[in-house]
């Protein structure tokens, strides 16, 4: 998911965020383990024994077990016990492990959402020490290491953004050649192919910070960020969205679709267009029909702009192997031949500068708008309750795909839900947003 210039400085915990969070950890450690699978990484029998707490799936699931083999072969007697977590429960496990003095060794997170709470709860170790040692630290440029003070605690090695997918047979059939640059170009697409009756845009809607995502960029274009979630054009972004689902170019049902949901919709062949991001590219390969990709379509009036994604990586705090934990890091995900396998694997773009000329991005024109998206992103706001602001977001575009809410009103409610959960945010310097 998504990712923010690393300029924080340490936050102070928002009862909206790091202290509701910490109550639910306490529930979750109360349940015991539930959520929690562990993959086939955990039968081996070293003497050493590392806990990757993770919730990758596809592509990106599949690489991460290919590198734990590739480091396991190359030490031999340790063993990376590989723990797949529920997505909505990842962050309360992680406090609870706080609490319980058990985090685990090495962990992603949803940098962005989390990294506020994870470290105001102490999940994470300070890596300072080893990231002023890493002889390829001036690959990475700052949004990459996040800090907190002097602190290092995440590094986010990759960027992960949105942008449109078009199915060309069935576009082909109405005579769109080439995918819409523009929301008003989209919709003209849309409303040829719906009226020829197959299928128009699968998207997520969801009423979470993954609906709010997928919909953020029709208004990040013309300038509108959750700092200044204001305005005519809010009203008109959400009034678009309403008449798109009332036309049937966006199916009710998107309403409660993730992004995995929507991206099988979009694979099914019934769907001409589909907003994912860039992590879909080692999944698309397997379509029975033609596809191309493009940037995210600007507004009339503006740009294609996108917030920027991916995970964080981090080692847990209590990690009784922290210096095999980094090791671990520095051979298998931040390294050339680690970025570039993920890459290949799922279409993730690499943050390291001597990757960017690779004829392996280079020469792929699939990856080409995603890489494009990258040099037109807009920035996280430094607030704790980001998280929230994403998901009273998201709630108003379900409402809206369902039909719950008109246009107009779902902007009234996103509008004062965002201002509310902003003003309750902590940042640097007391302000609301920065």
């Amino acid at each position: 998911m998504p990712v923010t210039p690393a300029r924080r400085a340490r936050p102070r915990t928002s009862t909206r965020s790091a202290l509701v969070r910490l109550t639910a950890a306490l529930a979750a450690v109360a349940a015991g383990t539930t959520g929690c699978t562990f993959s086939s990484a955990e039968a081996g029998s070293g003497d050493t024994v590392l806990t990757f707490w993770h919730y990758f799936q596809g592509a990106q699931q599949e690489w991460l077990e290919r590198q734990v083999a590739d480091f396991e072969a190359d030490h031999p007697g340790v063993d990376i016990q590989l723990v797949e977590t529920v997505g909505s429960q990842h962050v309360q496990r992680l406090l609870a492990s706080t609490v319980t003095g058990t985090t685990p060794d090495l962990f992603i997170n949803n940098i962005v959402v989390d990294y506020p709470t994870l470290t105001s709860a102490g999940v994470m170790l300070d890596l300072s020490p080893y990231w002023d040692d890493y002889a390829d630290a001036d690959q990475f440029p700052s949004s990459a290491v996040w800090r907190s003070g002097d602190a290092v605690y995440d590094l986010l090695p990759y960027n992960n953004l949105l942008g449109l997918y078009m199915n060309t047979d069935v576009a082909g059939r109405y005579g769109i050649t080439e995918p819409p640059a523009t929301l008003p170009e989209l919709a003209q697409d849309l409303a040829a192919v719906t009226d020829g009756g197959d299928g128009g845009l699968a998207l997520s809607a969801a009423p979470s910070v993954e609906g709010a995502w997928l919909f953020a960029p029709e208004l990040l274009g013309e300038g509108i960020g959750y700092c200044n979630f204001s305005g005519p054009q809010v009203v008109d972004s959400f009034t678009r969205l309403a008449d798109w689902a009332r036309d049937g170019y966006v199916p009710q049902a998107a309403a409660t679709w993730d992004q995995n949901a929507s991206w099988q919709q979009f694979m099914t062949g019934r769907y001409a267009f589909a907003l994912n991001g860039n992590w879909q590219l080692g999944n698309v390969g397997s379509a029975d029909f033609g596809y191309v990709t493009a940037q995210y379509p600007a507004p009339a009036d503006g740009s294609s702009t996108v917030y920027p994604g991916g995970e964080g990586f981090a080692i847990g705090a209590t990690s009784e192997h922290p210096d095999l934990a980094w090791e671990f890091l520095q051979d298998e995900v931040l390294s050339r031949d680690g970025l570039l396998s993920l890459y290949e694997a799922a279409g993730s773009i690499p943050l390291r500068a001597d990757l960017a000329d690779s004829p392996q991005l280079a020469d792929d024109p699939d990856v080409q708008p995603f890489v494009r998206a990258t040099r037109s992103t807009a920035e996280w706001p430094d607030n704790t309750s980001t998280a929230e602001m994403q998901t009273a977001l998201g709630e108003a575009v379900s409402a809206t795909v369902s039909g719950q809410l008109g246009g107009r009103a779902a902007a009234r409610q996103a509008v004062a839900d965002i201002g509310q959960a902003r003003s309750e945010g902590d940042v640097v310097g007391g302000e609301a947003c920065s």
